[in-house]
């Protein structure tokens, strides 16, 4: 009777987390977090290859709060739902940075940081934070635009024709699409492309060069500048760092 937790960072489709049923399930789009009863038994579908943190917490995780389950089912009911937090986000992000970079793991931190995440997802979902809901973008149209994203992710793609893809204005496109994903067009695109270089930069017959250009980036600088922000890593560094571990 252990609380779960999920976190996707990126999928070329959306996720589907499933309870017992699979009519009760619930989709979690890239940048979403969704919740498990204590006792659920989970089931993830996915249509292409996607990148997701599943941490399975103690039963004592929730001490002091009474049932674990009555206490969870309280905040979010007998169907868990997907919810976009920045502070879930960036947790989970350290937390794979972690596991990715650290060539010496600190399992004390690592708790710390799935701990830091419990808490913060209840405190979110208890406020009232929002969720994917229907009325933003149908799970159809959100699978159409990310897989446009995916196979374009090559060439130019612009917020128009995101949008006209979805049927919907730019204006409300851009709403409703942060809405699913918890991020911007622009920036969910950025992130796609810096998932696509790391996948690249796995083959050292690649030219970082290349790898700029098979990502859709204008220049091998710009590639740089991007995945060192999101990253903290210079390309090349994350490319020695990866081929290390594999090594060892």
């Amino acid at each position: 009777m252990r609380p779960q937790l999920y976190f996707a960072f990126d999928a070329g489709r959306a996720v589907a987390a499933f309870q017992d049923a699979p009519a009760r399930g619930v989709s979690c789009a890239p940048g979403s977090f969704v919740l498990l009863l204590p006792g659920m038994r989970a089931r993830v579908r996915h249509d292409a290859p996607i990148e997701m943190l599943s941490l399975t917490f103690p039963r004592d995780a929730l001490a002091g709060r009474g049932d674990p389950r009555a206490y969870i089912a309280a905040l979010i009911g007998d169907l868990p739902r997907t919810t976009v937090d920045p502070g879930v986000r960036a947790l989970a992000i350290e937390a794979r940075r972690a596991l990715v970079q650290e060539s010496s793991l600190d399992l004390r931190y690592l708790a710390a940081l799935g701990t830091a995440m419990l808490e913060r997802a209840l405190q979110v979902i208890g406020r009232g934070a929002p969720t994917h809901g229907r009325a933003a973008m149908s799970p159809f149209k959100l699978h159409r635009v990310m897989d446009h994203i995916e196979s374009k992710l090559d060439s130019k793609i612009t917020v128009q024709e995101l949008a006209a893809l979805a049927g919907l204005s730019t204006a409300h496109f851009a709403r409703a699409f942060r809405q699913a994903t918890g991020e911007a067009p622009h920036h969910f695109i950025l992130t796609r492309r810096i998932a696509r270089v790391r996948e690249l930069l796995r083959d050292p017959t690649l030219s970082l060069a290349t790898v700029s250009f098979r990502a859709g980036f204008s220049s091998h600088a710009h590639m740089t500048s991007a995945f060192r922000r999101l990253t903290g890593l210079a390309p090349a560094a994350y490319r020695s760092a990866v081929a290390q571990r594999l090594a060892s």
